[in-house]
């Protein structure tokens, strides 16, 4: 465990792998970085990866409301981007990988997106089903609304969790999840709105990164869209579906993930 300043805040990296390609690794909501150790472990000598606690998660700093949080995972992403790397980021990560792929494109050799949260690709693509998906996260805001921290975590994970049942979960992680609940509202502009535009400016169509876009086969059609949406958008790009991997893809299936990465990478090492 290392600690290190991002962007002003404290935070904690984790490595993994011992390969010669730097990668950065941005973690989905409510997890940290040191979760994904078998999808690391999976890239062998392949990659070294390093992925840093956002605000509010795992070691980092507190979240203190200041700001918008992907704009401070973003800025937190970009102090640590030294040289170009590849780029891999899970459902919220994902949404700061696109953003970096945008602004600044010099520094992403490849981007891989693993169910990335861009609700927005499904709203201007299929509004009916981005609208069923929304009724169903309803219940969500309003026990949050309620303070009922603990059933808007149950709720949330039922749709954005592994699959397991809330009431298997421990004590331990039920409460984790409850008090870090509230970064999933922090997130929302990120996650439901296309705030900087990046659809209607033709920005992901400029993309220049090889990209591999990973859906977990959820069965979720709003996230189906998304991935859809995206490979139609991003001109260099290849959508794989990892079926049984769910949202949690890279922790259910970690070793089928880390194959297509490292199989995108040579692909593009023989060109």
């Amino acid at each position: 465990m290392v600690k290190r300043v991002l962007a002003c805040v404290q935070t904690n990296l984790t490595t993994y792998g011992h390969g010669p390609r730097k990668g950065l690794l941005l973690h989905c909501s409510l997890a940290h970085g040191g979760v994904y150790s078998k999808m690391g472990a999976a890239t062998g000598g392949g990659l070294s990866l390093t992925a840093f606690d956002f605000p509010g998660h795992g070691r980092a700093a507190d979240w203190d409301d200041d700001g918008d949080l992907q704009d401070r995972v973003t800025e937190m992403a970009l102090d640590f981007l030294d040289e170009p790397m590849d780029i891999i980021g899970h459902s919220f990560g994902g949404t700061v990988a696109l953003r970096i792929a945008v602004e600044r494109p010099e520094m992403v050799r490849t981007l891989t997106l693993i169910e990335p949260v861009m609700m927005a690709i499904a709203k201007v693509d299929a509004p009916e089903t981005a609208a069923k998906a929304f009724v169903g996260l309803e219940a969500f805001y309003k026990a949050m609304q309620e303070g009922n921290r603990e059933l808007a975590a149950e709720l949330f994970t039922k749709d954005y969790g592994d699959g397991r049942p809330w009431n298997s979960l421990s004590k331990e992680s039920r409460t984790a999840i409850a008090e870090r609940i509230h970064l999933i509202v922090a997130g929302d502009r990120a996650a439901q709105h296309d705030h900087y535009d990046l659809i209607g400016t033709g920005a992901l169509e400029k993309i220049t990164a090889p990209t591999l876009i990973v859906d977990g086969c959820s069965g979720k059609p709003a996230m189906a869209s998304v991935c859809e949406g995206l490979a139609k958008r991003i001109p260099n790009s290849t959508r794989v579906c990892i079926s049984e991997g769910g949202h949690m893809v890279p922790l259910t299936r970690p070793n089928a993930v880390a194959r297509e990465i490292l199989q995108m990478i040579s692909q593009q090492l023989g060109k």
